[in-house]
């Protein structure tokens, strides 16, 4: 029983510590990965593009040249087009906003991590399209959950493989050691039983000369006793 505690504390020792180093490993990982996209954060389009606004609002004038890359825009005069610039998937959504603009006049306008903006710069108005997350930012999210979740599900996996084994191991040990004690004990009794048989049948055999009354009791004691013992025998076999 010393052994077999022994054997399932060093393995969940092991699978412990395992655990313990690989979310030490991840969460390091996730770390440094969220601090780099923070840092992207910091210099993000949002705010490149609050400075651009605030230079066409000071000058009158919308410059597209000096636009922020990766935010889209088109800019109207007269209720005309005159400019745009609209990366690749984003030109339904914008045109959706532009559109509900006109009809609710709503200037500023989130979904989600998109936002949207309509400013109107000098005697023409500019529509506005960024997002203020960080491109990558969920599939860094996922793959993060998704490392913790392996990084607990396998070893878990392979502890409960390594602890079956060992079970099986201890119970074919057990059931073993419980069949050679059961053959030992039924040989033992065969052991004795032969020898009580003979002891019965010579004590028959006195019986069968018409002894005295004290040999005869003595007899009479011998053939108890060996009944006596022969029944335990039987019993042992039994079990």
């Amino acid at each position: 029983m010393e052994k077999t505690d022994v054997k399932f504390s060093g393995i969940l020792g092991i699978y412990f510590l395992i655990i313990s180093s690989l979310l030490c490993v991840v969460t390091v990982v996730a770390v440094i990965v969220f601090q780099n996209i923070t840092a992207v954060r910091a210099d993000d389009t949002e705010k490149k593009v609050e400075t651009w606004i605030k230079n066409a609002e000071a000058t009158g004038k919308i410059d597209t040249n000096s636009f922020p890359e990766n935010a889209d825009y088109v800019a109207e005069k007269d209720g005309e087009e005159i400019a745009s610039g609209i990366n690749d998937g984003n030109e339904e959504k914008l045109r959706k906003y532009i559109s509900q603009y006109k009809s609710n006049g709503k200037e500023k306008y989130l979904d989600g991590q998109e936002a949207y903006m309509a400013k109107k710069i000098g005697d023409s108005i500019i529509y506005i399209h960024y997002s203020v997350g960080v491109s990558g930012e969920w599939t860094a999210f996922g793959l993060t959950a998704l490392a913790y979740i392996l990084v607990i599900l396998v070893p878990s996996v392979v502890l409960i493989n390594r602890l079956k084994r060992l079970i099986y191991t201890l119970a074919e040990e057990k059931w073993r050691k419980d069949y050679e004690t059961k053959q030992e004990m039924a040989q033992i009794a065969h052991d004795l039983k032969t020898p009580l048989t003979i002891i019965r049948g010579n004590a028959d055999l006195l019986l069968e000369k018409d002894p005295d009354e004290d040999s005869k009791e003595s007899i009479d004691a011998i053939i108890s006793s060996a009944e006596r013992i022969a029944k335990s025998v039987l019993e042992i076999l039994e079990k």
